[in-house]
């Protein structure tokens, strides 16, 4: 069965987006292991960021298996499919943890440098973080408050 064009690409979409957030986050980890040798932000920073890579790696693999495997979709692409989904839900799920992880990372390892790049580089990523989820949060199987 040929798979409907729109979700063919929305997974390849996200199966790009993933790797490519897999290896920022693999090669951000790799930074902070020669960077930060004894500091513990720097510890956990690093955990953070593999986490993310972590979370990132299962999410490309399974919308490129989903791409490709998915059976036809004969109505309207839509997210109200996608949503009813349980495979879709926990690719999306990870995804979201990923990018938590990711952020929390990016706010942890400005207390690496300082107390004052700490409080803005945490501030900015917990922004960062609600933007995120408010933005992504409708298209990536997070229910929302009509």
């Amino acid at each position: 069965m040929q798979l409907h064009p729109a979700m063919a690409e929305f997974f390849q979409q996200f199966a790009f987006i993933s790797s490519v957030l897999a290896g920022f986050s693999f090669t951000f980890y790799g930074t902070l292991l020669t960077v930060t040798r004894e500091h513990r932000a720097g510890t956990w920073a690093a955990f953070f960021t593999l986490a993310a890579s972590v979370a990132f790696l299962p999410v490309t693999l399974g919308m490129t298996l989903y791409a490709m495997t998915a059976p036809a979709h004969s109505g309207d692409f839509s997210n109200a499919f996608l949503l009813e989904d349980p495979q879709y839900g926990w690719l999306s799920m990870l995804f979201i943890c990923g990018l938590i992880f990711l952020l929390t990372s990016f706010g942890i390892s400005g207390w690496i440098r300082s107390r004052g790049l700490g409080v803005a580089t945490t501030c900015l990523s917990l922004l960062g973080l609600i933007v995120t989820l408010v933005v992504l949060g409708p298209h990536v199987g997070m229910k929302t408050v009509p």
